[in-house]
């Protein structure tokens, strides 16, 4: 018995201590940048050493790309697609749909915009974060491709994923949101009417509007 609490309770103190230090990461990160964050830092700041930190993220970016995770996923644990939030937009008539992707994809730029805009920075004088960068786009275009196919019913024409992709990406978030002063409620509505229209303009998804 005495085994197993002990067990137990380094799992839990591991799991907090690595909360805490995705924690004071992403907001190192995001206030200091890639280049001026240290492993070391993050671990002073995070109140473990730098052993702690090493032996869960290798590499500085094997950490940004933990926080980006914990951001998306909004410190859940558990992959995108089974967030209540996500699972939203499989309920109801298509217009409801793609209103619950837009609320879901508005939440996770709150959450994330600004910790994956790191790896943005990262990406143009590290060819680790380039690679890792392009993997993760590669992958949202997939993630936009299911959702869209959750929202209508059916496989939408590659030529509507990527005009959703484009529309979708932080750095229009971050523009508008950031230096135009928009509002995330603005942004939604912006963002619902903008893919209303990509979804209406053919291919072999049926239209938002004419799936009702």
């Amino acid at each position: 018995m005495a085994r197993t609490y002990n067990s137990e309770l380094r799992a839990r103190r591991a799991l907090e201590n690595r909360d805490r230090v995705l924690a004071v990461a992403t907001e190192m990160f995001c206030g200091r940048g890639w280049v001026s964050t240290t492993m070391a830092d993050v671990a002073t700041d995070a109140g473990v050493t730098r052993q702690t930190v090493y032996q869960q993220f290798p590499n500085k970016l094997a950490l940004l790309d933990a926080c980006i995770d914990h951001a998306l996923t909004a410190g859940e644990g558990i992959p995108v697609r089974e967030l209540a939030e996500y699972r939203a937009m499989g309920n109801g008539p298509p217009e409801e749909r793609l209103a619950a992707g837009a609320r879901w994809l508005c939440a996770a730029h709150v959450r994330s915009a600004a910790i994956q805009n790191v790896l943005d920075e990262a990406a143009v004088t590290d060819p680790a974060a380039a690679q890792r960068l392009q993997v993760r786009e590669a992958n949202r275009w997939d993630e936009v491709q299911w959702a869209l196919t959750v929202i209508t019913g059916a496989r939408p024409a590659d030529a509507i994923v990527d005009a959703v992709w484009l529309l979708a990406a932080r750095r229009n978030w971050l523009r508008l949101i950031a230096e135009r002063g928009w509002t995330p409620g603005e942004w939604t509505e912006w963002f619902i009417g903008h893919a209303r229209i990509d979804l209406s303009g053919g291919g072999s998804s049926p239209s938002v509007s004419s799936a009702q």
